[in-house]
Formats: structure tokens, sequence, C-alpha cells
């Protein structure tokens, strides 16, 4: 079950939640002010080949932190 991101419409309070795919978010509350039906934000996730090209990225950048 993926872990999503959400902003309450009211008092702007971002939280996360961890839902099915197929599971409708309408009725979770927003865990500050309690307000129903959040905005879903889109969240940056990282995978295994996109860290390895951030480390390779890195040592060619800043050598000095990997000797």
């Amino acid at each position: 079950m993926p872990i999503y991101e959400f902003r309450c419409k009211k008092c702007r309070h971002e939280f996360d939640c961890l839902l099915k795919i197929d599971e409708s978010y309408a009725k979770l509350a927003c865990p500050r002010c309690g307000q129903c039906s959040p905005r879903k934000l889109v969240s940056s996730f990282r995978t295994n080949s996109w860290s390895t090209f951030l480390d390779k990225m890195e040592k060619k950048v800043s050598p000095q932190k990997f000797k």
C-alpha cells in the first residue's frame, strides 16, 4: 500500500496516509481540524535506479566526500 500526501483545504495542514491504491480518500479527515476531503498532493519518489544515478552524480560533483 502506498503512502499518499494530503493538504487540508480548510487549515492547509499537510499529512500523509497509508491507503490502498483503489481506496477513496474523500472521507479522510484532517488530523488537525477534522475537515474531510483533503487535497491529494503530488509526491516525489525515489527508485533504486534514481538513487544510483544521484549517487554517481554526487561523486562527480563532490569527489572529496567519498575519499
